[in-house]
């Protein structure tokens, strides 16, 4: 069986979602990222980074979470979250990478820096990532809004982690009311039963 270390409140949740989506039977080892089992020599031994996820398939072992989740799709989708051409792989890397690089680094930011903060947060920090997403959310939002989702024209594993990342700044105050398309499509994915089923888990 499939084995996926990190909790729920972690990247972990995107390769759940995907597993459920997938209907793919796993076995959950949760984790807390920056925690005392993330330092173990036996998980350090599967992800030499020490951060969230990890998943071993049979003989397999894999971290870095996009990597896990076009592995899913390929190996067990059957053409489900996925998509159909080369171009339309092309165009799914693309938007993924554009999410992974341009944006993930401020999301993430803007959420570690409200929970792991000592008192209050600093706002200054928070703002400064603010700018940065600030730049490239208009590209996301343009392309949003005559679609459903990020490529294919079908729900993939893109929308997945992209969702997730875009979610992160809301827990530091972010205001997406400007960018409603983006609003919609994020709402869109985090209501997906595979979702519910994953929280379900926490």
């Amino acid at each position: 069986m499939i084995k996926v270390y990190g909790g729920v409140y972690s990247r972990a949740s995107m390769v759940m979602c995907v597993l459920e989506t997938l209907g793919i039977a796993y076995e959950n080892i949760p984790m807390a990222p920056r925690s005392e089992p993330t330092r173990t020599p036996e998980y350090l031994a599967l992800n030499p980074t020490g951060k969230l996820p990890a998943l071993v398939d049979g003989d397999l072992v894999l971290w870095e979470s996009q990597a896990i989740l076009f592995y899913l799709a390929r190996k067990y989708g059957d053409g489900l979250l996925w998509v159909d051409t080369l171009e339309q792989e092309a165009d799914l890397y693309r938007w993924s990478l554009f999410i992974s690089n341009q944006l993930e680094v401020p999301a993430l930011d803007m959420l570690l820096a409200v929970k792991y903060a000592q008192g209050e947060p600093d706002h200054s920090f928070i703002a400064a990532q603010q700018q940065i997403l600030e730049r490239f959310l208009p590209v996301l939002e343009v392309h949003l809004r005559d679609r459903e989702y990020l490529a294919g024209g079908k729900l993939t594993v893109a929308d997945f982690h992209g969702a997730a990342v875009i979610a992160w700044p809301k827990a530091a105050g972010f205001d997406y009311s400007a960018y409603p398309a983006i609003d919609r499509w994020v709402s869109r994915i985090q209501a997906l039963p595979a979702q519910d089923k994953v929280r379900q888990q926490a």
